[in-house]
């Protein structure tokens, strides 16, 4: 693949070289980037029997992402013409590795299923632009959709009983999480906030109309410390947002940030296939989706086990818009999490999307929620470096869980 690039562009790079034996300072630029880290913040299966899954990776400088036309210190060609899906490499993650499997990766039907193990087999790469990459030119939007029901401190939903031990983010951790993404995007991206709880979502103008004021949107962020209450009315949430705020600023480049605790079965606003039709309103704009970033905060262990765990509506969501489903197991890892403001920051431009064959498709695989966990190692300009997907125990004694999730058909 990579000589096939080469061959294409095979003018242009021998004027660099050209170029560059003249000038013994050509690609070695202190002021260039450099490939520091790999970011997994996750996948999303391509066929429903799981015989394509699509990973997400981003590749960094720090907390930067590496785009195609990134130039990396010491290198002549950028980054979109070094990397091929060749580049990628996979094997069992380290909590794995006593496993007696000759595959590269280990799956289980849920927590306590047994593992299997998993052939995986890069077959392709791109770069996905959220919004494509023909509306790069445009204004970016950030749309911030976020969660204000009563779950997140621990009020019953329906009975209004309160219980603090069913809080999931009686701390707002999320609202810390929010305060620095904001405070870190670009100050040439408009934002917009709306909230949602009840049978309604909160789109106040203040608030919700396109604006570069940071301090606007922080101040509607801070609101939201409070009063909390009512239940999760996702799908009018959806309607709503595109409807009020990102149709009538059509001429701007969409990325929604959406925040939620989980779906209580019974939601008021999904009736009649309503949320499928909100999902295809934002996955078939126009020819170009509205990527739906979604951070799916676990309820915590008082809650009963159904409400808990991955999500196949939240996940669906994420991928069929072109975005991510990022789960996370409690509201620490809001701010405990070093990869998760630079997965959702850098994920608001793009990621590499790596195609990738896979035997979970195999009869051997039954239907239902599988948990995936390996190793992506990226070689890039003579340096390797890896991201694991597993669930390990830190040295705090907790456990991280970075596995991957795909809900079989």
């Amino acid at each position: 693949m990579r000589r096939r690039n080469l061959v294409l562009s095979g003018l242009g790079v021998a004027t660099m070289l050209l170029s560059s034996a003249c000038d013994s300072t050509v690609g070695l630029d202190p002021t260039r980037t450099s490939f520091t880290k790999v970011i997994v913040p996750g996948a999303c299966k391509a066929q429903d029997d799981l015989g394509q899954i699509d990973f997400s990776v981003m590749l960094l400088d720090g907390t930067r992402a590496l785009l195609p036309d990134t130039r990396l210190n010491g290198e002549v060609e950028p980054v979109g013409g070094l990397l091929t899906f060749d580049s990628f490499a996979f094997s069992k993650a380290p909590s794995n590795a006593d496993l007696n499997f000759a595959e590269p990766a280990v799956a289980t039907l849920g927590e306590g299923g047994d593992p299997l193990g998993v052939g995986l087999n890069p077959i392709g790469l791109e770069f996905a632009y959220s919004g494509g990459i023909d509306r790069q030119r445009d204004p970016r939007l950030v749309v911030f959709m976020l969660d204000h029901s009563g779950s997140l401190v621990g009020v019953d939903p329906f009975s209004m009983m309160f219980d603090p031990t069913r809080a999931s983010d009686s701390d707002d951790q999320r609202i810390s999480f929010f305060q620095q993404l904001i405070g870190n995007l670009p100050n040439e991206y408009l934002l917009s906030l709306v909230s949602f709880s009840g049978d309604f979502a909160d789109i106040t103008p203040e608030y919700s109309t396109p604006v570069r004021n940071k301090s606007v949107i922080l101040e509607g962020l801070n609101g939201l410390q409070f009063e909390e209450g009512g239940t999760t009315p996702l799908t009018r949430a959806l309607d709503d947002t595109r409807n009020r705020v990102i149709e009538p600023n059509g001429g701007m480049n969409p990325v929604v940030v959406l925040f939620t605790d989980g779906i209580e079965d019974g939601d008021p606003t999904d009736a009649d296939g309503g949320f499928e039709q909100a999902i295809d309103g934002y996955a078939n704009r126009d020819g170009s989706p509205i990527p739906i970033i979604v951070i799916h905060l676990q309820p915590p262990a008082a809650v009963p086990a159904a409400q808990r765990g991955r999500s196949a509506k939240l996940a669906d969501l994420a991928c069929r818009t072109g975005g991510e489903y990022i789960f996370l197991q409690n509201a620490d890892e809001f701010t405990t999490n070093n990869n998760l403001q630079p997965a959702v920051l850098n994920r608001i431009v793009g990621v590499w999307r790596l195609s990738t064959q896979s035997t979970l498709s195999n009869a051997g695989f039954d239907p239902g929620g599988w948990l995936l966990s390996t190793q992506i190692a990226v070689t890039l300009a003579g340096r390797s470096l890896s991201a694991d997907l597993q669930r390990a125990r830190e040295s705090s004694g907790t456990f991280s869980d970075t596995r991957v999730w795909f809900s079989k058909e």
